[in-house]
């Protein structure tokens, strides 16, 4: 009867190598959909980075214009209305 525990080995080896490959599979399912995460939250950060930018590169180019005003003596725009 040697026959039937090389049949119950060779069974538990095709289960343990069914259950081993899925570990790999899932493994890389998490190990990419991190790595995917991580680039969109670092997209967002330098989106926002750039949306910061440029509002002050906006309040500088007005801070020079009001500048540019006082320089010249002018009322400027009446912030009362």
């Amino acid at each position: 009867m040697p026959y039937a525990g090389v049949l119950v080995l060779a069974v538990s080896t095709g289960v343990v190598v069914i259950v081993v490959a899925v570990a790999v599979v899932l493994v890389v399912l998490l190990v990419t959909s991190s790595m995917r995460g991580r680039q969109k939250r670092g997209a967002e950060r330098r989106s926002e980075a750039q949306r910061h930018l440029d509002q002050a590169d906006a309040r500088a180019a007005r801070a020079e214009h009001e500048r540019d005003i006082a320089q010249q003596g002018g009322a400027g725009p009446d912030p009362d209305g």
